[in-house]
C-alpha cells in the first residue's frame, strides 16, 4: 500500500479516510476507544484522549479480540493491523480506567506498549518504550472521532460476519455471544458469487431451502418452516409468502450484508414463524471519498450496469452521503422471457453534535418483466404418464407480466447518552405497487401425442400497499452487585394498508398442441368484479438483559408483548368472511452462554413466536394463529484472531396451527385447516471466514426432520411440497501468489437431498406423490486483478448443466431450475 507522508497535525484527518483503504489492503479492524475531546495532551496522554475514567469488563482472549471489545464499549476509532500482533493473547480489561490505562491493561504481558504520538498511538516493543526516537513501529494506531460503532463487511475481503450484531436480542453482541445460530452473507461473498438478488443469496446460504413458484416468485424456508420475517436495518417489512409483492426479487445493491437468525425470533420481530428472521443491513456512507463502477454481461443476454459513490460533504467529514444505482436487462433459459430492473439508493449521514447522528435515506426498485409465467408446466399427461418439457419451454403468453415497484424513505436519529447508553429512533415508510396481467398455459393435462387438453391460467391483479413503521430502542450497560451488565428496551408500531381492484379471471381452453405453443394469444379485457382493502397494525414492546454473574457466564433474559390487528374487506367475497381479528401474545426469550476459553463458548436458548393468519377455514373463520417455540444448544468458536467463525447446533422446533390445504368452497375460494403438533428437529454446522489472508471459505451442513404429530411429512400450504432434509453448501476462493499473482480462483457445491410434492393425478382422481431426487450444483469463479482498482471476474453456475426441478406442487405444476450459465463482471474502484 502506498503511503503518503503528511504533517503530523493532519493525522486525525487522515485517519478518517484511512479505514477502508487499510481494510482492503490488510484485514484491518475498526475498533473504538472511549472518550473524545479536543484538548491538549497532559502527562504523556495523546491530545485527543481525555483523562476521564470508563468502566470495562472484558475477559481475557486474543489481543485483537480484546481490542475489538475495548473499542465496542467506547467512542473513538482505533485502526490497527492484526497481522502484526503475532497471535498474542491479552489478560483482558476489568475495572475503571482512562483510555491510556485501558490500553496498558490490554497489552499487559504481550510484549507491546502503546506510545503516544501526536493525535494517536503507535505500538512498539515494550523494551523500546524508553527510547521513543528509536522505537520500531509494529502497527500504526490512530485515534479519531467515531462515536457510533457500526460494523460493516464491505472492504474486509472476508466471509466472516461483523464484530457485533443486535438482530437476535436487541443487545449488541458478537456472533459468538449470541445464543442462536447466526448466518451472515457478507459483501465479499456476494461479489465473489456474482449475486445480485435475494434469491441468488439464499441459494448459497447455510440451511435455507429455496423453491421457485414461477419466473418471478420464490419461496424460502429454514428448519422446516417458511421464512416470513424480513427486516431492513431492523425495521420489518410485510411479506405475503407465495403472493410476493416483489419481496423475493429484492436487489442487493442497497445492502452491505444479510444476517439470518435461525429459529424463533419473537423477541424483536413479534409475529412470524419459527424458521428464521432475515435482516438486510444497508450500506452506510464512508468518511473517505470513494466508489466503484461495475459492468456485467452474461448468458441469456444478461446486461447490468452499476455505480456506487460515497463522499464526505464537508471538510470535517461530519456530513457524509452515498448514492448507488443499477440498471439491468436480462433474459432467462425460458424462451420469450425478458426482465428489466431499475434500482436507486441514496443516504445522508450527519454528526449533528459529537453525541448525535441523523440519517436520512431512500431506495427505489422497479421490476418490469415480459413473458412472465404463472406457475410452471403440468406434471402428468392425460394418460397418467409424466410430462417431459424442455427447460426452455415457456408457458407464458408474450404479454404476460408482473410489474412491481417498491420504494422506501427512512430516517434515523441516534443519541449517545450518559453511562454507555444509546437511544435510537427510526421512522420508515414503504410503498409497494404491483400490476400483474398474467396468462400461462399451465392448466390441465395434455394428450401425450397430440398435445391437446391444456387451458390458460389468466387474470388481472393489482394492489397498492403503504406501510409506516416507528421504532425506538434504548441500549446500554448498568452495574449490579459490582458487575457490569447489558440491557435493551424497544417499542415498535407498524401500520399497513393495502387496497386494489378485483378482476374476473379467465381460463379458456387452448386449441392446438401445447407442444407448438409460442406465446401467441390475444390479450383479453379483464372486467372489474369488485375491490378489496386490508389493514394490519402491529404494536409491541420488548426488554432484554444480559446478566454477567461470572466472567465466563452470561444469562440473557427477555420478553416481548405484541398485539396484532387485522381487518379485511372484499366486495367480491360473499361467503361471510369475517371483518377482522385481534391477537395478543407475550413471547419470552432465555439464553445462556458459557465461555470455555477465549475461543470457544457453549450456549443454549429458548425462544418463541406467534403469527396471526389471514387464511380461512372451511367454516369461513380465520385460522388460529401459528404458535411456535424453539430450543437450541450448541458451541460457537472464533479462530485465527476472529477471522474465522464456526458453530455447531442441535435444535428442536414445535409449531401448532400450521396451515394445510383443505379444499375449495363457493367460487373456487381456497380453504385451509390447522395442523397441531408439527415438530422439526435437526443439527446445523457452519464455518465461515478467512483461513489465511488469501483463502476464504463458507461451508455448512444442515439436517432437519419435520413431521406432523401423526408422523407424516409436512407440506407447504400453497405449494404442497416438503423441504429437503439435508443441505450442504460450500464455497471457497483462494488468491494465488508468485507466478499466479493477481489471480483468484474458487468454486463451490450446493447439494440437497430429495424432497416430494403432492400433485393431482388425472387417472387416479386423487393426489399422487412425486419426488425430486437429491442433486448437486457445481459453481466456479475466477478473478484477475489488473491493478488494486481494476478487476475482471467470471462465474459459471451449474457447471455440469444438471437438470432438476427448482419448484414443485403449486397448482399441480413443475418449474425447472436454471441450467448452466456464465456471468462476466468488470469492476473499477476509485
Amino acid at each position: 500500500m502506498q503511503r503518503h507522508h503528511r504533517p503530523r497535525q493532519h493525522a486525525a484527518r487522515l485517519a478518517l479516510a484511512a479505514p477502508l483503504t487499510l481494510i482492503a489492503a490488510a484485514a484491518t479492524i475498526a475498533v473504538t476507544l472511549p472518550g473524545w475531546a479536543h484538548a491538549q495532551a497532559q502527562g504523556g496522554q495523546p491530545a485527543s484522549i481525555p483523562a476521564s475514567r470508563h468502566h470495562y469488563d472484558i475477559p481475557a482472549g486474543p489481543l485483537a479480540t480484546v481490542l475489538v471489545r475495548l473499542g465496542a464499549e467506547g467512542g473513538l476509532l482505533l485502526a490497527f493491523s492484526t497481522e502484526e500482533l503475532g497471535g498474542r493473547q491479552s489478560p483482558g480489561v476489568r475495572g475503571d480506567f482512562t483510555a491510556s490505562q485501558a490500553l496498558a491493561a490490554a497489552l499487559t504481558g504481550t510484549g507491546l506498549k502503546a506510545v503516544p504520538e501526536g493525535a494517536g498511538w503507535r505500538l512498539v516493543a515494550a523494551q523500546q518504550g524508553a527510547d521513543e526516537a528509536g522505537a520500531q513501529t509494529l502497527a500504526e494506531v490512530v485515534v479519531t472521532g467515531q462515536l457510533f460503532d457500526d460494523p460493516v463487511t464491505e472492504g474486509t475481503g472476508s466471509y466472516a460476519g461483523p464484530t457485533t450484531t443486535a438482530s437476535a436480542t436487541g443487545l449488541r453482541l458478537s456472533i459468538r455471544e449470541t445464543p442462536q445460530t447466526v448466518t451472515v452473507i457478507t459483501q465479499q461473498q456476494m461479489k465473489d458469487q456474482g449475486t445480485a438478488s435475494i434469491s441468488d443469496v439464499f441459494q448459497n446460504a447455510s440451511g435455507i431451502s429455496v423453491q421457485r413458484a414461477d419466473s418471478e416468485r420464490w419461496g424460502f424456508s429454514a428448519r422446516g418452516f417458511s421464512i416470513t420475517n424480513f427486516t431492513h436495518d431492523g425495521v420489518p417489512r410485510l411479506s405475503d409468502g407465495i403472493y410476493d409483492w416483489g419481496t423475493t426479487n429484492l436487489d442487493m445493491l442497497f445492502y452491505d450484508r444479510v444476517e439470518v437468525i435461525k429459529g424463533a425470533t419473537g423477541l424483536l420481530s413479534g409475529a412470524g414463524e419459527p424458521s428464521a428472521a432475515v435482516n438486510f443491513v444497508r450500506k452506510r456512507p464512508t468518511k473517505a471519498f470513494g466508489g466503484s463502477v461495475t459492468a456485467q454481461i452474461g448468458s441469456h443476454d444478461h446486461r447490468r450496469l452499476e455505480a456506487d459513490l460515497s463522499t464526505p460533504l464537508n471538510a470535517d467529514q461530519t456530513v457524509r452521503a452515498r448514492v448507488a444505482a443499477a440498471q439491468q436487462d436480462r433474459g432467462s433459459q425460458q424462451d420469450r422471457y425478458r426482465q428489466k430492473l431499475s434500482a436507486f439508493y441514496g443516504i445522508v449521514e450527519a454528526d449533528v453534535t459529537p453525541g448525535t447522528r441523523l440519517t436520512l435515506g431512500a431506495d427505489y426498485q422497479h421490476l418490469d418483466p415480459r413473458g412472465t409465467s404463472w406457475t410452471g408446466v403440468p406434471v402428468f399427461n392425460s394418460d397418467g404418464t409424466r410430462t417431459d418439457f424442455s427447460r426452455s419451454f415457456n408457458p407464458a403468453a408474450n404479454w404476460s407480466r408482473r410489474v412491481f415497484t417498491n420504494q422506501s424513505v427512512f430516517a434515523m436519529l441516534e443519541q449517545q447518552l450518559a453511562s454507555d447508553w444509546r437511544l435510537k429512533v427510526e421512522a420508515n415508510t414503504h410503498h409497494s405497487r404491483h400490476r400483474s396481467t398474467l396468462a400461462s398455459a399451465s392448466g390441465g393435462n395434455p394428450d401425450p401425442v397430440m398435445g391437446e387438453g391444456m387451458y390458460l391460467f389468466s387474470g388481472d391483479f393489482e394492489g397498492d400497499r403503504r406501510q409506516n413503521t416507528l421504532y425506538a430502542s434504548l441500549e446500554g450497560k448498568y452495574t449490579l452487585f459490582g458487575r457490569r451488565h447489558d440491557a435493551a428496551f424497544g417499542a415498535r408500531w407498524t401500520d399497513a394498508k393495502t387496497d386494489g381492484l378485483l378482476y374476473a379471471g379467465q381460463y379458456p381452453l387452448l386449441t392446438g398442441s401445447i407442444f407448438n405453443w409460442d406465446g401467441s394469444y390475444p390479450e383479453p379485457v379483464f372486467t372489474v368484479d369488485g375491490d378489496y382493502a386490508q389493514t394490519e397494525r402491529q404494536t409491541g414492546i420488548y426488554a432484554s438483559t444480559r446478566l454477567r454473574p461470572t466472567d465466563q457466564l452470561s444469562v440473557i433474559l427477555g420478553a416481548r408483548a405484541s398485539r396484532v390487528l387485522q381487518k379485511a374487506r372484499s366486495s367480491y367475497e360473499d361467503l361471510g368472511e369475517p371483518t377482522g381479528q385481534r391477537e395478543s401474545a407475550t413471547t419470552p426469550y432465555l439464553g445462556v452462554v458459557y465461555e470455555l476459553d477465549p475461543w470457544h463458548a457453549l450456549y443454549a436458548s429458548y425462544t418463541s413466536i406467534f403469527q396471526p393468519q389471514a387464511l380461512l377455514t372451511l367454516a369461513g373463520d380465520y385460522l388460529e394463529p401459528l404458535k411456535g417455540k424453539a430450543l437450541e444448544a450448541g458451541v460457537k468458536a472464533d479462530y485465527l484472531e476472529d477471522r474465522v467463525q464456526a458453530s455447531a447446533a442441535v435444535f428442536v422446533i414445535q409449531q401448532d396451527n400450521l396451515p394445510q390445504y383443505a379444499g375449495f368452497v363457493g367460487n373456487n375460494e381456497e380453504r385451509y385447516r390447522g395442523i397441531k403438533g408439527v415438530r422439526s428437529q435437526g443439527v446445523e454446522f457452519q464455518v465461515a471466514g478467512r483461513l489465511t489472508p488469501a483463502w476464504n471459505i463458507n461451508a455448512s451442513y444442515t439436517y432437519n426432520h419435520a413431521r406432523t404429530a401423526e408422523g407424516t411429512p409436512v407440506y407447504g400450504s400453497q405449494a404442497m411440497t416438503t423441504q429437503p432434509e439435508h443441505i450442504v453448501r460450500l464455497f471457497t476462493t483462494y488468491r494465488l501468489s508468485g507466478a499466479g499473482s493477481g489471480w483468484t480462483v474458487g468454486g463451490g457445491i450446493s447439494w440437497q437431498s430429495r424432497y416430494e410434492s403432492k400433485v393431482w393425478s388425472p387417472t387416479a382422481s386423487d393426489y399422487a406423490s412425486i419426488w425430486q431426487k437429491g442433486y448437486a450444483l457445481l459453481d466456479m469463479n475466477v478473478r484477475y486483478d489488473f491493478t488494486p482498482k481494476l478487476s475482471v471476474s467470471a462465474v459459471v453456475r451449474n457447471l455440469a448443466d444438471k437438470k432438476y426441478y427448482s419448484g414443485m406442487g403449486l397448482f399441480d405444476t413443475l418449474y425447472y431450475g436454471e441450467g448452466r450459465s456464465a456471468l462476466v463482471t468488470m469492476n473499477y474502484k476509485f
